[in-house]
């Protein structure tokens, strides 16, 4: 009986995502993210704060997002908050595909918006751009077990880099040409994080080469697998050829 008390134990700490045990995520983090604008509103008790959403992806739907991502930082509709000199800007670009580039401070100046993320830019996505650079290898720096790996098509719709102490990069993505299949990564080296905004500015389909690696954690909670970007290709959109 001991034993088998002892193995329901392991099996429940193994499999609880990495963030969702992490803590509250303390640091300043900021990033870019893609899709349709799809609602603006604002709540009349508050004075200051208006909230945006974002259908992220292609033809998407809602989700709350968990594993290599920071809680609370990605989900569907993606949420936003911003002031209202750029109301009329962002009610012009309702319906359209865009690229938002946003901050959550450590400090939150519109404490009162239900979204930590606040707006720092918002603009129509350039799609079908010419791209210099489509392939973009970059390095994974941590000594932790490959467990396996793999490759995934679609298009990047978040990219976040943590400004703490400890930088950090993590990357969302859509798998296919639409659907609500998402995967969450993260990203080892800065310019591989650099060229992954590149594409996602573009909407770009890509194949994203990942390894999965178990780490073990500090604490309680034992080991658990990360996902990390190895290399981003772009590709032509399969859709494109119909």
């Amino acid at each position: 009986m001991k034993k088998l008390f002892l193995l329901v134990v392991v099996v429940i700490v193994t499999s609880v995502p990495m963030w969702v045990t992490a803590g509250p995520f303390l640091f300043k983090t900021e990033g870019y993210v893609s899709g349709q604008l799809s609602a603006v509103s604002r709540d009349k008790n508050i004075t200051r704060a208006y909230v945006g959403e974002i259908s992220l992806g292609n033809e998407s739907m809602s989700f709350f997002g968990v594993g290599n991502q920071p809680p609370n930082l990605v989900s569907n509709p993606w949420r936003f908050c911003f002031e209202k000199d750029h109301y009329e800007e962002i009610e012009n670009l309702i319906g359209r595909d865009v690229v938002l580039e946003f901050t959550t401070p450590k400090k939150n100046s519109l404490l009162s918006c239900a979204s930590v993320n606040e707006l720092k830019a918002v603009y129509p996505i350039s799609q079908h751009q010419p791209m210099e650079q489509k392939h973009f290898i970059g390095d994974i720096r941590t000594l932790d077990r490959e467990i396996a790996y793999g490759v995934e098509y679609g298009r990047i719709t978040n990219v976040i880099k943590n400004k703490g102490e400890m930088r950090s990069y993590f990357m969302t993505m859509q798998v296919g040409n639409g659907g609500n299949k998402f995967r969450h990564f993260l990203i080892d080296d800065s310019e591989l994080y650099d060229f992954a905004v590149t594409v996602l500015k573009n909407a770009a389909m890509v194949r994203v080469h990942y390894s999965d690696r178990l780490t073990n954690s500090s604490g309680f909670y034992g080991f658990r697998s990360r996902s990390m970007v190895a290399e981003i290709e772009i590709v032509e959109d399969a859709s494109s050829k119909q």
